[in-house]
């Protein structure tokens, strides 16, 4: 499954074109166009797709960050090969890290998603779309009733990267982090156990030349609240390599 974000342009997941020697998008009208893959970023599994076509109906964008736990979702895609298929949910928690995808903070739901979903879009109630449908959650390979999309502000981020220089790179900061828990951050004079927790700072790297230290506390990155470790990780990812941020310790 894929996105039309502009006239011949389109978003799905790096990892449903991976490797693929050729791409045919496929259109609900049954039209058949085989596309170019302009670039793909694995880090948050998003891929740019180019196609020969003019005056298609290119879907409305949302913003992710005016979600709220319980909104309708809908998600569009071809589970097992079946096209055009919508499943219906709520969104279930936001801003959800997950092993191996520290850049994304994704939307999970619990509208049904199973293979041949990955990379079609999901909707909010007034039918903008919100994310690119990615993951599940299963130990039976097929849903249950939870699924993992990437925000759409993450996506199309990545997309105009891929657009300009046809890759994707994100910022680092050489750092491992932590959740704090209650004896942590009282520990620390923390009324809260919010924030990241340093345990560890890397030789010369930017996290080093700012000074940072093993036992810090990362609370604000560009004065976003950082609540948990994870947030942390996808505010710096997002950032480009070279780009100044400014942490509150």
């Amino acid at each position: 499954s894929a996105v039309v974000i502009a006239d011949d342009r389109l978003v799905t997941n790096a990892h449903v074109v991976r490797d693929a020697k050729e791409v045919t998008v496929k259109l609900s009208d049954r039209r058949e166009y085989t596309a170019k893959v302009l670039g793909l970023d694995t880090a948050t599994d998003i891929a740019v797709l180019k196609i020969d076509a003019k005056n298609l109906p290119v879907v409305r964008l949302g913003d992710p960050r005016n979600l709220e736990v319980g909104d309708p979702v809908l998600a569009i895609g071809a589970p097992y090969g079946l096209e055009q298929t919508a499943t219906s949910g709520i969104v279930s928690a936001k801003g959800r890290s997950l092993p191996g995808d520290a850049v994304v903070p994704f939307i999970q739901t619990d509208a049904a998603v199973n293979p041949g979903n990955s990379g079609g879009p999901l909707f909010d109630g007034t039918g903008s779309v919100v994310g690119i449908n990615s993951q599940i959650y299963s130990r039976s390979g097929g849903f249950q009733g939870v699924s993992f999309a990437i925000p759409i502000n993450v996506a199309l981020k990545v997309k105009d990267q891929i657009v300009a220089t046809g890759k994707a790179q994100h910022g680092r900061l050489g750092v491992t982090v932590q959740d704090l828990n209650q004896s942590l951050a009282e520990s620390f004079g923390l009324k809260r156990p919010d924030g990241a927790l340093v345990s560890n700072v890397t030789p010369d790297s930017a996290a080093a030349a700012a000074g940072l230290k093993s036992g810090d506390v990362i609370t604000e990155v560009n004065g976003e609240p950082v609540v948990r470790s994870g947030e942390l990780s996808s505010l710096i990812g997002m950032s480009a390599p070279g780009e100044r941020v400014k942490l509150k310790v």
